[in-house]
């Protein structure tokens, strides 16, 4: 393992230990289709208020062919954590949002 961690070094990758977080999180959205444009700007405006920039907003379906999924990656400090988990609950309690959750249908871990 110490050859390999050798290797590794010498070609420049630091281990997966000693990298920082990348400070991205991601959160999905359900919302019906008719209602997303308004929750898109709802999100942008609120998150930036917040000091929380949005990176990137994909928007695909959702189960139902009424619904839209939006993935929302937002870059966040860990001492900005606890304003992201506000945006959060906010976001839930907006009218027209049926689900807020961690992550993304796609699985993908982000450190």
């Amino acid at each position: 393992m110490r050859l390999f961690n050798l290797f590794l070094r010498r070609a420049g990758v630091q281990p997966a230990a000693l990298r920082a977080p990348s400070g991205l999180s991601r959160l999905t959205v359900i919302c019906p289709r008719h209602s997303l444009a308004d929750i898109r700007k709802q999100i942008y405006a609120d998150f930036e208020a917040a000091g929380l920039p949005v990176q990137a907003l994909m928007v695909d379906h959702a189960s139902r062919h009424d619904m839209a999924s939006a993935c929302i990656t937002v870059h966040c400090p860990p001492e900005l954590r606890p304003a992201l988990m506000n945006q959060a609950r906010l976001l839930r309690a907006s009218p027209g949002v049926h689900q807020v959750h961690w992550g993304d249908k796609r699985q993908i871990a982000l450190n």
